[in-house]
């Protein structure tokens, strides 16, 4: 696999800390943030309720809060069509538990990915409209389901579309489509997820209905933000903070079921936990099996029904990995047996992959090589496909010229999906394999590790972790530190770990002696004595009571 390629964000002006009151690393970190004065600092670092902006501003928000409230008072019976990835699946629990509060009965509808694939389908509309559903609400989809939402209007069921993705040049004909994304929205923030959407039509339901604010609900609008990889800025940075800390506290038995099958604690929870053990669990069930188990344990009403379920995503998730790292072992070869090196879109497929692990497959392909990565599930008759991009290459946009071709496709510009006739999947190759990643055509080289500025470990004290709690939460937008410390000496070094494929090393610095963790990098040839230059990100070894830095490796070479 390719090197990566280290780049160091060029220092603020000398000035820029003391402007802002804060110390050179702290400052630091600010800046390559985007941040350039006090006030931004302090907003950044402190988001409050004045980043979240009022929901009324959304397109149609009037119009759908009027029907979903007389929906409600009028006993009716309301579906809730959701989407089957964590975003989706958050966004439908949020949106159910909000209505059954409300007293009202909601069904929800999750599709299965390889039967139903993303978004409306008639097999759903006819099933719920059999269960005398009156009104439904799309959440993180609908926009593009033109004849899905023309069929459900003849059934009688009026929609209600809340989605954020790209949308189509034809717009479905609901009685309101809440989206951001419309050319028309006074909406001040762009950015929201499913989940945040669906958070911000139950802010307005409440509100309408004098209910007050419905903050209890955050905790599953910030799983569903970091999911869909949300950049963690403005509204979104504030809904995930917010959410995160009532997570820590959560009463929701499904939630504190899944916290424990993790090993996590609650007050212990950040977005680290969130993207590494929460999610995946959550997204197990749907690629594997149905999402409606992990709907389920989100909506259970007691810790004794919650516990099997949590039980039941946990043997999921263990599947999961199994296959999907030999997905990616395979995918990895097809990759580098490429005569002359990867093209500028990757396209890998294989027979025996499922369709709930093309994402996997994509998204690992796409942060090693760096490039836009296609995974595909070719079968007798349909072909269904997952694609995962880079900064500066839209994947739906990618999409266009074929489209015709396609029976499904959707998604925004970092990750899309389409179903394609078999027969037809040679043209869709031949048309990846003709784009250029950029208007120029230049090509990168490989991956790259974007570094905050280099230190020496011993300015990373007390006063800086402190910082970093006011400076998470961490994703998209606002990545977590990271640091280049050079020429150090590899004093111990090791293997660990049950496979022995993670690297334990004591390097010494400036006469101190430090401890680094480089996960999955057991191969790496160090000896002692050897000078390296160091990437890392720098946190907390909390053991027997006593926490000491320790260095988790990203990158190294011989020291230059």
């Amino acid at each position: 696999m390719p090197a990566p390629t280290w780049n160091t964000h060029t220092p603020p002006p000398d000035d820029f800390a003391r402007s802002i009151g804060l110390p050179p690393v702290p400052a630091r970190l600010l800046y390559n943030r985007g941040i350039r004065d006090r006030d931004a600092a302090q907003a950044f670092l402190s988001p409050d309720e004045r980043d979240s902006h009022d929901p009324f501003l959304l397109p149609d928000m009037e119009a759908a809060v009027a029907r979903l409230a007389d929906a409600v008072q009028g006993g009716e019976i309301i579906g809730v069509f959701g989407d089957f990835d964590t975003d989706g699946l958050t966004a439908t629990a949020l949106l159910v538990k909000a209505l059954e509060e409300l007293g009202a009965t909601a069904i929800p509808y999750l599709p299965d990915r390889t039967d139903e694939g993303h978004g409306l389908n008639p097999l759903a509309i006819g099933s719920l409209r059999g269960q005398g559903i009156s009104l439904m609400i799309t959440v993180d989809c609908g926009s593009s389901n033109v004849e899905e939402i023309e069929l459900a209007s003849a059934l009688g069921i009026d929609t209600i579309v809340t989605d954020h993705h790209v949308l189509p040049p034809i717009q479905p004909p609901a009685i309101a489509l809440v989206n951001p994304s419309r050319k028309n929205s006074r909406y001040p923030y762009g950015e929201l997820t499913g989940a945040g959407l669906s958070y911000k039509l139950v802010e307005a339901l409440w509100r309408f209905l004098g209910k007050g604010t419905p903050e209890h609900l955050m905790e599953l609008a910030a799983i569903g933000t970091i999911a869909d990889v949300g950049p963690l800025q403005g509204e979104n940075r504030y809904l995930v903070k917010k959410g995160i800390e009532n997570l820590n506290r959560t009463t929701n038995p499904g939630l504190k079921a899944l916290i424990a099958r993790a090993g996590l604690k609650l007050g212990q929870i950040d977005s680290e936990s969130l993207s590494f053990s929460l999610i995946p669990r959550l997204n197990a069930a749907g690629r594997l099996a149905s999402p409606a188990v992990s709907l389920s344990l989100l909506t259970a009403r007691t810790i004794e029904e919650a516990e099997p379920i949590a039980d039941e995503l946990e043997r999921h998730n263990d599947a999961r990995r199994l296959i999907s790292r030999k997905a990616v072992e395979q995918a990895t070869y097809q990759v580098e047996s490429m005569i002359g090196g990867p093209p500028s879109v990757i396209v890998v497929e294989h027979a025996d992959w499922i369709p709930g692990i093309l994402g996997l497959v994509a998204g690992s392909l796409a942060e090693t090589y760096n490039r836009p990565v296609v995974a595909l599930s070719p079968g007798e008759r349909l072909t269904r496909a997952s694609m995962r991009s880079i900064a500066g290459f839209n994947a739906v946009d990618a999409l266009t010229g074929v489209q015709e071709v396609l029976q499904r496709h959707g998604g925004h510009p970092m990750a899309a999906g389409f179903v394609v006739a078999t027969s037809d999947l040679p043209q869709v190759k031949e048309h990846l394999a003709s784009l250029p990643l950029n208007s120029n055509g230049n090509t990168p080289t490989g991956p790259s590790i974007e570094i905050d500025g280099e230190i020496a470990p011993a300015s990373l004290d007390k006063a800086y972790f402190a910082f970093i709690d006011s400076l998470s939460p961490f994703g998209k937008g606002n990545p977590d530190p990271v640091f280049l410390t050079k020429n150090v000496v590899a004093a111990k070094t090791r293997r660990v770990g049950k496979q022995r494929d993670h690297l334990k090393m004591s390097v010494v610095h400036d006469r101190r002696m430090w401890e680094v963790i480089g996960f999955r990098m057991g191969d790496r040839p160090v000896a002692i004595g050897d000078h390296l230059d160091l990437v890392y990100t720098p946190g907390l070894d909390e053991w027997g009571g006593r926490s000491t830095l320790q260095l988790t490796l990203l990158d190294l070479r011989p020291a230059r």
